[in-house]
């Protein structure tokens, strides 16, 4: 029962996060609107950084929404009672690629804007302000990516056993 309880309260997290980053990506263009105009006095239709700025953040999301819907099924099929399931491995896998996916796509949208933009060149002039960022979202998005896959083998592991298991009875 206790277990039973947990996996409803995770399947609830998993479901309110999906919530809350599809608010924020609904947000996002009136916030970077916001904060442009009023830190920097640069209107949308005036300079071209405000697009980038919004392509980026939603180039970056879209590996990261399907990866949390992927999340949301495995959090269901535990929910259920039914975690030995191939289904779970194939989310988990598909996560992992999204995680790796990830680091790609936001390495490059860094580069691209410290590189090409002559805004985010102007601040992100040191090295420090662009490499951290870059080594700690990947450092975590491939530990991520890693620990899903490590995950994916477990289970299909435990569910050959199972399988064997119920054979044999």
């Amino acid at each position: 029962m206790k277990k039973n309880k947990i996996s409803k309260i995770l399947h609830s997290i998993v479901i309110v996060g999906i919530v809350l980053t599809l608010l924020a990506l609904l947000a996002t263009p009136l916030v970077t609107t916001a904060y442009f105009k009023s830190r920097f006095q640069i209107l949308s239709g005036e300079n071209n950084i405000v697009m980038i700025t919004y392509a980026c953040i939603y180039i970056c999301a879209v590996p990261y929404v399907i990866a949390l819907f992927k999340l949301k099924n495995v959090s269901k099929f535990v929910k259920n009672n039914n975690p030995f399931s191939i289904e779970n491995i194939k989310s988990l896998k598909s996560i992992a690629i999204c995680t790796f996916t990830e680091v790609i796509l936001f390495i490059g949208c860094v580069l691209y804007v410290k590189n090409f933009t002559a805004f985010y060149s102007e601040f992100l002039y040191l090295p420090i302000s662009y490499i951290t960022p870059i080594f700690l979202v990947s450092f975590i998005a491939v530990f991520i990516g890693f620990l899903c896959l490590i995950l994916a083998n477990l289970l299909e592991t435990a569910i050959e056993i199972k399988d064997e298991n119920d054979k044999t009875i």
